[in-house]
């Protein structure tokens, strides 16, 4: 296997969308793509019919369609300790106000403008002084959030989740604002009032600097200027967009890669159940919009053949990679592309494509993606880099999510066949093949484990217990982080820090790595998911979460 690999390699296999240009000539399944008809407006009878047709709104699943389990031969975690891991989680939730504290750090447009308001979450800088504290966004003349919908779609399906379990107040703020800020980065990127296609996504946008009050009533200010500059660079640009319509000059960072789309197909299905069920009209309102523009955005990559389009400083739509200049298209290899090594290796993304389509139109298609579990391009692309080995993880989640909302029941029990095979390989994958350090690889698996078993995995006791490690050691190591309110008398004045707490430290040699913030309220997600497997390990006490905020 490895000797086809470096075969693989040598014939210019690019990374996926976190790589640099790739080193040779990437071979496509076809020509430039036909996109006739694909530039049409996105309008309001498409929106019906999903909403009046394919959606199935209150027809949503209650819970998984079949048995599946796994063996475990592990000793069980007693219910005591169960019970008091998830007290300590709630305990330190409450403690540092954890959804008031995304809504302070989370900002866009506040209402107070008159204008469309939303949230996003950023990892920028912030400044106090007297009671007014300013988040800002340092000079970046050539980078700045490029993956943002990352950390926004895990902190936002937390929230959703929250909202609709326990209908804490400000879980429920902070989901509304989040899927408005979500909706933003696709409204944000539309060119001018003529602009036909609200829907193709940006990698980030800003808007303008303003001073406001917060939903308790803190004195705020946001300052986006170190982002008012235009770059070029072989996977994304920056460049104003003057004529928004919805906000006026709106700077914009193009090429929406495929690193955030798999974390976003797997938000959709949370996203179903907020629009439909959510007890706060407003919620519904929000989250529904941003559900129909993913639902768009979905269906425009497989109308495109499956390549995620973006637009450029005029508010031209185009794929990258397919742009007609030679140079630029061998850079931009796959960023965007579910089908680019198709011809090379068959059946390479069929998770990807699978879950566009599902997401698009609510019925899989004719491919089969079988059990979904690693091949020949999960390894190659692994290999090339590190980081891809997360985007084909998600993906094959995002499969699994959206086939079991969509009732495509047969290919959901499948999927979880193949994503225990996909379990058991990065579990043991040994430590000198892992390129992350070894704590940090095991802290993405222990949070990849806690996501799964919300879409109906079965956790073993060993898993749990992996699980525990990382989400209470970033209890143990954040309690103390001295900006989880950054308005608080503690907080020096004119100090400038970041607003997200650390989630690695080393050690001597050693590095260690805990659950990230915007995974701190998981939890939430386990016990509110109608797919959580029964016949598995539970590592959450859901009887106390349903009682949290109430």
């Amino acid at each position: 296997m490895r000797t086809i690999i470096t075969v693989l390699i040598l014939g210019g296999l690019a990374a996926c969308a976190p790589s640099g240009p790739g080193a040779g000539p990437a071979p496509a399944t076809d020509s430039t793509p036909d996109t006739a008809g694909s530039d049409a407006a996105w309008t309001d009878g498409d929106a019906a019919e999903l909403e009046g047709g394919a959606r199935p709104g209150d027809d949503l699943p209650e819970g998984l369609p079949g048995v599946f389990s796994r063996s475990d031969d592990s000793p069980p975690v007693p219910d005591a300790e169960v019970t008091a891991f998830t007290q300590e989680v709630l305990d330190f939730l409450a403690e540092i106000r954890y959804f008031d504290y995304v809504l302070y750090t989370t900002h866009g447009v506040d209402a107070s403008t008159g204008l469309r308001d939303w949230q996003f979450w950023y990892n920028e800088r912030f400044r106090k002084e007297g009671e007014l504290v300013t988040f800002f966004h340092p000079e970046n003349p050539d980078d700045g959030g490029h993956n943002l919908h990352i950390p926004l779609s895990r902190v936002l399906g937390d929230a959703l989740a929250a909202a609709l379990l326990t209908e804490d107040p400000a879980a429920s703020l902070a989901a509304t604002q989040l899927c408005k800020g979500m909706s933003a980065s696709m409204l944000g990127m539309v060119h001018d009032g003529q602009d036909p296609l609200p829907h193709l996504m940006a990698r980030n946008v800003v808007a303008f600097n303003h001073e406001f009050t917060t939903h308790d009533g803190k004195r705020k200010a946001v300052d986006y200027s170190g982002w008012f500059s235009e770059y070029e660079r072989w996977n994304c640009a920056r460049f104003p967009y003057e004529e928004n319509p919805e906000w006026g000059l709106t700077w914009v960072t193009s090429m929406r890669s495929k690193d955030d789309v798999c974390h976003l197909f797997r938000l959709v299905p949370s996203l179903r159940y907020a629009s439909s069920r959510a007890m706060d009209a407003g919620l519904r309102e929000a989250c529904g919009e941003t559900l129909t523009l993913l639902e768009a955005f979905a269906k425009d990559i497989v109308d495109s053949g499956y390549r995620i389009r973006t637009k450029d400083r005029d508010g031209v739509p185009f794929m990258p990679g397919f742009t007609g200049d030679p140079e630029v298209d061998q850079q931009q290899g796959d960023l965007s592309s579910f089908v680019h090594w198709n011809a090379l290796i068959p059946g390479a993304e069929c998770n990807n494509r699978r879950a566009a389509e599902l997401i698009a139109s609510h019925a899989g298609g004719a491919e089969d993606c079988g059990t979904g579990e690693p091949n020949l391009y999960d390894q190659a692309a692994f290999e090339i880099n590190r980081y891809n080995k997360r985007i084909c993880q998600y993906f094959h989640l995002a499969h699994l999510a959206n086939a079991l909302v969509n009732r495509d029941d047969a290919a959901a029990m499948r999927l979880l066949e193949g994503l225990e095979v996909r379990m058991t390989q990065d579990l043991g994958l040994p430590e000198a093949e892992m390129q992350y350090a070894p704590d940090d690889h095991r802290r993405n698996m222990a949070l990849f484990l806690a996501q799964s078993q919300a879409f109906g995995y079965p956790l073993t006791g060993d898993e749990v217990r992996l699980i525990h490690t990382y989400y209470r050691r970033a209890v143990e190591r954040t309690r103390d982080w001295p900006y989880w309110d950054p308005w608080d008398a503690s907080v020096p004045d004119l100090e400038e820090a970041s607003y997200r707490p650390p989630d690695c430290a080393t050690e001597g040699e050693e590095t260690l790595c805990w659950w990230r913030v915007e995974d701190l309220a998981q939890l939430f997600e386990t016990c509110w998911s109608p797919f959580t497997n029964p016949s598995g390990a539970r590592y959450v006490d859901c009887d106390l979460v349903r009682k949290a905020g109430r």
